[in-house]
């Protein structure tokens, strides 16, 4: 400050000269205060997408009811029979993944690289590698779990009930 004070105002000259780091614009700091509402967007989210595959599962043990008997009447074990429901959460996994990865980085990174014009800032959206390839086995691993209800309601049919009903 003192090499800045003789460089601007002249030796005969006595002023009070303040130099302050850098500010950030008002619109930045207010994005800061919010740090936590995608993750709190994603939690909610991540809840919904999970009821909407315990709620899938259960419709459709509950609507291949017949089917699951004939199966097991055929041979299936129960083991297997679950089996079939955490196949089918599986799918459902793989097939979110497969959509909503790409989906999400391209629809993500407009959204930062617009947000960031309007704010007049340099845009530098990242794609997070690692939480990517760390969200794989989640999504697997949390459909699985929610479709252990479902597969045991579903490995405790009994065929002759089911198959006498119709």
């Amino acid at each position: 400050p003192a090499q800045l004070r003789r460089a601007v105002v002249p030796a005969d000259r006595d002023a009070d000269i303040t130099v302050s780091g850098l500010e950030r614009p008002s619109d930045i700091v207010s994005y800061e205060r919010v740090r936590s509402t995608p993750l709190l967007l994603a939690g909610v989210l991540a809840l919904l997408a999970m009821a909407t595959v315990a709620h899938a599962l259960a419709t459709v043990v509950r609507r291949r009811r017949r089917d699951l008997a004939v199966l097991k009447t055929l041979g299936f074990t129960r083991r297997q029979v679950s089996g079939s429901v955490a196949w089918q959460a599986t799918t459902f996994g793989v097939v979110a993944l497969l959509v909503g990865m790409p989906t999400g980085i391209v629809v993500g990174r407009w959204a930062w690289i617009t947000l960031a014009d309007d704010l007049g800032t340099v845009a530098q959206p990242i794609v997070p590698l690692l939480a990517l390839l760390l969200g794989v086995p989640l999504v697997l691993l949390l459909a699985n779990a929610v479709a252990f209800v479902p597969g045991r309601v579903a490995a405790g049919l009994r065929p002759a009930r089911v198959l006498r009903s119709e």
